[in-house]
């Protein structure tokens, strides 16, 4: 049977950066005030500016290698680069990130909606349990879209998530510029601080950021001449982009024919659409932040928690945020459920509709289950989403840099003596210099996400400690 993977079918970079940006965007943007509160206003524009330039750096890396490749999710990736037993641990870890992201924006949709069921059909009614609000929403709004083959249909319902973070940053701008007019900026306000509690802001800013699961398969479905961003095609570029479809991006060839040291157009648009997504990002998370906390500078971890009920406009973004996480749940369950898709087409099975439809409804069941029980994820998830996102943030990323973009993937056997000489040539490219920078690179990228990961657990174990 036919596959369901369409590779190659998206000419619009704007979608891309669109779905790459819902991909990044979820609810710990109200998280950043806080983070901001640790680390002060400078401090905090400071250490989410690191993370960015990692992030971009990180993102443009997967998609060299994924073009070398002709990976078309992340773990056919790591499958290729690391071989199969590595691969099933860090598939593992995905995972269960990805889990842990989907049932916490099951449970968002609840605790907003819930309260404003309550208050329209009253405390009593049937329709204000959280349950029922909980499994309204996801089987009427997720589900259908987490049903969706592939992100390119999802290109309008990431237009939610852009349009929220720009009312979301706007909305506090003009509220946090109203203040410091009228009341000047607050005595208390930190300027800069680079103690322990600069982790608890990088938790939050790697956990923002991370889009990197899904940056692969939105690679992959762009087009190989894409559009520009502004500007229609040539018909030129739209005759090569016919020819070139007929070839399968997942060749039976492990290696790309692209000449290394030559970005192709895909690869070149994509950088564009990753310098766009994740600035559109970076420039929305730190306004967020900054205002935020000028605004309250004993900000709790939810901004919007700040404002109560009294502000008609932080009311309205928190509901919008509620959709986001609607809107976000499918650009989990996508990368999910390729997984155990992948894992099963590996035995010598075909994808087909029936089991799209019976691994979608897997992880949506397992998902709603768990959001149905648990009311407060708290610390689990804190822990869960500094282990996934190290692990693909910074851990993976660095580990590439120190084997090399053009290295042999595990296992793999030149085909022909053309095919072995080409790769010689490719290493032998690689001067001293430029492989001695690769490994220090990949070193010290491996070393942030490991004391990233190291000091947020003992910042998020001590603090259960001294709850208790």
């Amino acid at each position: 049977m036919e596959t369901l993977h369409k590779v190659g079918t998206n000419e619009s970079p704007w979608v891309s950066v669109f779905n790459l940006c819902n991909a990044a965007i979820g609810a710990g943007v109200l998280s950043f005030p806080y983070g901001f509160r640790q680390t002060g206003v400078v401090g905090g524009l400071f250490f989410t500016f690191i993370v960015w330039v990692i992030e971009v750096f990180a993102l443009c890396l997967l998609v060299r290698v994924a073009e070398r490749y002709n990976s078309v999710s992340y773990q056919q990736l790591v499958l290729t680069i690391f071989g199969s037993k590595l691969a099933i641990i860090i598939s593992v870890t995905m995972i269960t990130f990805l889990i842990g992201s989907m049932i916490s924006y099951l449970i968002i949709t609840g605790d907003v909606f819930q309260p404003a069921f309550s208050d329209f059909f009253g405390e009593n009614s049937i329709l204000a349990n959280r349950r029922l609000v909980i499994t309204l929403f996801a089987v009427l709004v997720i589900l259908p879209l987490a049903l969706q083959t592939t992100l390119k249909a999802l290109k309008y319902t990431s237009l939610i998530s852009i349009m929220m973070l720009t009312y979301l940053t706007i909305a506090l701008i003009i509220i946090g510029a109203n203040k410091l007019i009228s009341s000047g900026i607050p005595s208390d306000i930190l300027i800069w601080e680079a103690g322990k509690h600069v982790f608890i802001l990088m938790d939050i800013v790697v956990f923002a950021f991370q889009c990197h699961i899904q940056v692969v398969p939105i690679f992959a479905e762009l087009a190989p001449n894409p559009k520009p961003f502004f500007g229609g095609g040539t018909t030129r570029a739209k005759d090569f982009q016919a020819k070139a479809l007929e070839d399968p991006l997942l060749e039976a060839e492990p290696l790309s024919r692209s000449q290394p040291g030559q970005k192709s157009e895909r690869v070149k648009r994509m950088d564009a659409v990753i310098l766009v997504s994740m600035t559109i990002c970076f420039v929305g998370y730190c306004m967020v932040g900054e205002f935020g906390y000028l605004i309250f500078p004993e900000v709790e971890s939810d901004v919007l928690k700040s404002f109560g009920n009294s502000n008609p406009f932080m009311v309205f973004a928190r509901y919008g945020m509620a959709v986001v996480a609607m809107v976000c749940y499918p650009f989990q369950s996508h990368p999910a459920r390729s997984i155990l898709d992948d894992a099963w087409t590996a035995v010598g099975n075909s994808s087909s509709w029936t089991r799209h439809i019976v691994l979608t409804v897997f992880f949506f069941l397992s998902t709603l289950g768990v959001a149905l029980a648990i009311t407060d994820l708290g610390t689990i998830f804190s822990i869960v989403g500094a282990t996934g996102g190290v692990m693909v943030v910074f851990i993976i990323p660095g580990v590439l840099l120190i084997r090399g973009i053009y290295s042999q993937p595990v296992g793999h056997t030149a085909q022909s003596d053309e095919e072995e000489a080409g790769l010689l040539r490719t290493i032998s490219r690689r001067t001293t210099i430029q492989k001695s920078v690769e490994i220090v690179g990949g070193i010290l990228i491996i070393m942030i996400g490991l004391l990233i990961f190291l000091a947020t657990s003992y910042v998020t174990a001590t603090g259960m400690i001294n709850k208790d």
